[in-house]
């Protein structure tokens, strides 16, 4: 495998991105080394170029992208659940592990909360932030198993890269315990969903 990759970075907020040439991401131990094909793009991805940010940017330059999907490059030392070749979409949402709710089996409500590849919802999201520093916009992303979905050879890698948005819809739906043949009503249907 080749020393280095492309990665799309940010170096400064409101300004364009640059494609610089970086170091291939080694996974830790428990993680995996994602070759990325396809990646999402989200309209709200258009705050950070435009300077109009509410969240916590990864310290910059940062590689930005949400919502990959690829093969499975590479596996850490003590990972057994995947395998080299695997296609997988690279669910962003990362949590710490260690706040209450990570402990209560909710991690999306974790207190240090941040999307690889995009923004920490907190001060302190940071950690997350550094620990998985690549976006879906570079060649090469590392990430926990526990986060990757198996993607059947039906399912084409830009078709996963959306699941991001699937899966929020879904939620919803699921939350909202609406069955077949309920009406809905959709606000913000011209937002990024």
């Amino acid at each position: 495998m080749a020393a280095s990759m492309r990665s799309a970075r940010l170096h400064e907020a409101g300004q364009p991105l640059r494609i610089d040439t970086v170091e291939i991401p080694e996974p830790r131990p428990r993680d995996v080394l994602v070759r990325v094909k396809a990646c999402g793009i989200i309209p709200n991805m258009n705050a950070i170029f435009s300077g109009r940010l509410w969240n916590h940017l990864p310290p910059l330059p940062a590689s930005v992208g949400l919502d990959a999907a690829g093969v499975i490059a590479e596996v850490g030392s003590e990972v057994t659940d995947v395998a080299v070749g695997d296609r997988v979409y690279v669910n962003p949402w990362l949590s710490c592990g260690m706040c209450s709710y990570c402990r209560a089996g909710e991690p999306m409500l974790c207190s240090a909360a941040a999307f690889q590849g995009y923004f920490g919802f907190f001060p302190h999201s940071t950690r997350q932030l550094l620990d998985y520093p690549f976006g879906g916009f570079s060649e090469y992303i590392t990430a926990s198993p526990q986060r990757l979905v198996h993607l059947p050879p039906r399912v084409t890698f830009d078709q996963a890269a959306r699941f991001g948005y699937l899966g929020t819809s879904y939620a919803a739906l699921r939350l909202g315990q609406v069955r077949g043949g309920s009406w809905v009503a959709i606000n913000g249907i011209t937002g990024t969903l």
